[in-house]
């Protein structure tokens, strides 16, 4: 499947956020599942957390910029995006294609498209047959599923840390699976 079909259906995702959507309690047990059914990949590299209400990204940013720079094989996850979704997954591994984007802060590359819409489907098709044998009691939400993405392309990059922005979510957030070697809270 395409990079595009990847984004379009990850975007569809996002009809829980409907004022008529039915209501649905998170879980942190939802994303363990899920994670398990793909090999456990957050267990694979070592992590920082990064919560609060302000100052998570430039905080992660900072930090991903002066572990990479210390030569460590860095990753980032952050939210949101500003154009493109590919933006959120950024590691310091050197790319594997010449689609790979790279970014400004200190070497970082986003996520290929190849590799985006290559995990993304992956994770969708293993959520599907979770929900089918009623391992789980409905699809993984748009940032469930980013983050489960993530977690797949830096266990696969074998990034010797990644840098993780927690979302909206607070302690139901899908980051908090991992066990972080670091927390850190911003204002």
């Amino acid at each position: 499947m395409s990079y595009v079909a990847a984004v379009d259906h990850l975007h569809a995702l996002t009809q829980e956020l409907s004022p008529t959507a039915p209501r649905r309690k998170f879980d942190l047990d939802h994303m363990r599942i899920l994670a398990s059914a793909l090999g456990d990949p957050q267990t694979q590299f070592r992590s920082v957390l990064i919560a609060g209400t302000n100052g998570k990204g430039s905080t992660a940013s900072t930090l991903a910029s002066i572990l990479t720079a210390s030569g460590l094989r860095t990753a980032i996850y952050s939210s949101p995006h500003l154009s493109r979704v590919t933006e959120r997954i950024r590691t310091s591994v050197p790319p594997t294609t010449n689609n790979e984007q790279r970014s400004t802060d200190n070497r970082l590359s986003e996520i290929s498209e190849e590799d985006f819409a290559r995990l993304y489907f992956r994770v969708d098709d293993d959520a599907r047959k979770l929900v089918s044998a009623s391992q789980l009691p409905h699809h993984p939400s748009f940032f469930e599923s980013l983050t489960a993405l993530a977690f797949l392309y830096f266990a696969e990059r074998k990034v010797d840390i990644a840098v993780l922005e927690v979302g909206l979510g607070g302690r139901l957030d899908a980051t908090n699976i991992v066990d972080p070697m670091l927390s850190v809270i911003t204002d």
